[in-house]
């Protein structure tokens, strides 16, 4: 599957330690910044389908906030338990402030959409 790079935030948007999510042609996407490494998973877990971007981040992995399940944000592997694995995106910073995501150019099926709750 081809991808394609595009803005996804400004790079002061991602904190040490922090997350965010976005939405990349169609794609949701947890940016999360480790170590001063910059990491891009699908914002959908692999068990729950709850977005991924609400969950903690800590010791180099994202928790699902629905069910605990954690995640490697490097690998997307799941860690402690046998869930798929996460979707990873290439990222890199473009040098003008911003930070740029690599994504599929085929839009993105229900299977790859978070499940949000009702408000």
């Amino acid at each position: 599957m081809a991808s394609t790079f595009h803005r996804a935030a400004g790079a002061d948007q991602v904190a040490e330690g922090g997350s965010l999510g976005v939405v990349v042609a169609g794609w949701p996407v947890l940016l999360a910044r480790v170590e001063g490494r910059l990491h891009a998973t699908i914002d959908r877990c692999t068990h729950a389908a709850s977005e991924l971007s609400t969950g903690r981040i800590r010791r180099g992995a994202v928790m699902c906030p629905l069910h605990g399940a954690r995640f490697e944000l490097a690998s997307g592997r799941c860690l402690g338990g046998s869930y798929p694995s996460l979707m990873v995106f290439e990222v890199r910073e473009d040098g003008a402030g911003g930070i740029e995501v690599a994504v599929p150019d085929e839009a993105p099926g229900p299977e790859h959409l978070p499940v949000r709750p009702r408000t």
